[in-house]
């Protein structure tokens, strides 16, 4: 029996992807191995999103390159004709590359994989896979042609996935995105928004939960959209004409017109989910604060599965720079939104994104930033220097924040308002007694100085618990619930004891 090794960057949909790949590798009798240098077949999940990703990725390809694999193979990239031609070597490992990944970055990295293939493309995928095990019952080296149809896609996401964890699942239900932020590559890399069909959905929840998953996060690149196009369609990926934007001479960039829609699909469907019974955590993500409305944060707070989380993305605090990024709101609009889910359920921990040095954004602007953070007080920030992403609108802007400035203006966040909020917020839980979901163990021999090392588990909120036993009580099992007293608060995590 074969081996594969999944190499995933990027974001958490990647990763839900890879299990679905890794479903299609396990019914070709292949084996997974956490060990990429005794792997027959080596897949990465690339991400076109970020600069550094792509950069990884290029790196880890030259590596693998290296490791005396037979570099003769040609790289199979022709995802549009109806017939493949295979060159399948005998010897191995296969590189293969899938993911989010612009076109351009297509070009600087399938000479060195053996098979590039579109994530929605699986049948490409098995095409190859089945060949290739032809080729392996065959003597000699001559390469073999195999029929594979493309003209019709298979729907990826209705293939059984091999899930990476038996606590902790990803549940995809939709994907692509309609939204043409301006700095964003994802709707040339993942196309039109589409969802996934509910009783699909509901049945996948439905398995989990009866095999006793603790954690069910549903994914889309805007959950909010869910239902809005319900037909599995099938995209180019290309980018949107000219003809379909709309140019703001007052800011020098360009605009998708695009209407708020409705979260009546979505709630509806979160409704559904959340009546099914059992021991269990949900969440959900990505949001967009456009279309973030009360009807959603009414259910929330009567939820009974939903975790008090929500990743609420910001991008920035000045209005012009939103507005240059294509994201539809006012940062007032936006404090509007974490006012009322403030109020409505006062526990819950929020979270955002946040872009440094995008084109034209002056001090003053990065100010008004600071500002809002400060002003709402975030339990954690992701933030990101930005990149221009090829293809996208805001490439075609002069990238005038210089890299230092940049690193300057992340750096500040991090330390001087990350930090505080975090800090504040987990103070508050300080002597209160809340769930967690334990997740790790670290071992004494990886410690100095602690005989009888501990676990860690997350809160609802997604803060790291480090909880120390003592050896006279019955230790806590990975990917188990657990009633933690919170005994000490720090700007990166908590500390907490087992209530027996």
């Amino acid at each position: 029996m074969g081996k594969y090794f999944l190499y995933i960057t990027g974001c958490d949909m990647n990763v839900s992807d890879a299990e679905r790949v890794a479903g299609i590798l396990n019914t070709h009798g292949f084996q997974a191995t956490s060990d990429e240098k005794e792997a027959d077949i080596i897949v990465a999940f690339a991400c076109s999103v970020r600069e550094k990703a792509v950069h990884k990725i290029m790196g880890k390809g030259n590596q693998w390159r290296k490791l005396n694999w037979n570099d003769s193979r040609k790289a199979v990239n022709k995802e549009t004709r109806s017939r493949v031609s295979l060159q399948i070597q005998a010897k191995k490992p296969i590189t293969i590359l899938t993911g989010c990944i612009l076109e351009q970055d297509k070009k600087k990295l399938k000479e060195k994989f053996d098979l590039v293939f579109d994530i929605k493309n699986t049948k490409l995928l098995s095409c190859y896979l089945t060949n290739l095990l032809e080729r392996n019952k065959k003597q000699g080296n001559k390469a073999t042609s195999y029929q594979c149809d493309l003209k019709n896609f298979d729907d990826y996401l209705s293939i059984n996935p091999q899930y990476q964890s038996n606590y902790s699942v990803y549940v995809p239900i939709m994907t692509g995105c309609d939204n043409f932020c301006s700095y964003c590559a994802v709707p040339y890399t993942r196309g039109r928004e589409v969802s996934r069909a509910e009783k699909d959905i509901l049945d996948e929840v439905r398995e989990l939960i009866k095999k006793g998953y603790k954690e069910i996060t549903l994914l889309g690149q805007n959950v909010n959209s869910y239902g809005v196009n319900n037909k599995f369609q099938i995209t180019n990926n290309k980018q949107i004409s000219n003809s379909k934007l709309q140019k703001d001479k007052n800011h020098n960039t360009y605009y998708l017109l695009h209407t708020t829609k409705s979260n009546s699909e979505f709630v509806n469907l979160l409704n559904k989910i959340d009546l099914l019974e059992g021991d269990h955590w949900l969440r959900f993500y990505a949001n967009h604060p456009k279309d973030f409305n009360d009807e959603l944060i009414d259910f929330l707070a009567k939820s009974k599965h939903f975790c008090r989380y929500i990743h609420l993305p910001l991008q920035s605090g000045d209005n012009t720079i939103l507005k240059k990024m294509n994201r539809h709101y006012t940062a007032e609009q936006y404090f509007e939104i974490i006012k009322k889910i403030k109020k409505e359920i006062p526990d819950c921990a929020i979270t955002t994104d946040i872009i440094v040095g995008f084109p034209g954004e002056t001090e003053k602007q990065f100010k008004n930033t600071v500002k809002l953070l400060e002003k709402v007080s975030f339990d954690m920030i992701f933030i990101s220097e930005y990149s221009p992403r090829s293809g996208t609108v805001a490439a075609e802007m002069e990238d005038d924040v210089s890299h230092e400035e940049k690193g300057r203006r992340k750096k500040y966040l991090n330390d001087e308002v990350l930090a505080k909020s975090v800090l504040a917020n987990n103070k508050k839980l300080v002597g209160k007694k809340v769930r967690v979901l334990i997740y790790k163990k670290v071992h004494p021999a990886n410690l100095a100085g602690d005989k009888n090392g501990f676990f860690v588990g997350k809160t609802e909120g997604l803060k790291d618990v480090r909880i120390f036993v003592e050896a006279r009580f019955i230790a806590p099992e990975i990917g188990e619930f657990a009633n933690i007293k919170i005994t000490k608060a720090n700007s990166w995590g908590l500390e907490g004891e087992i209530i027996f």
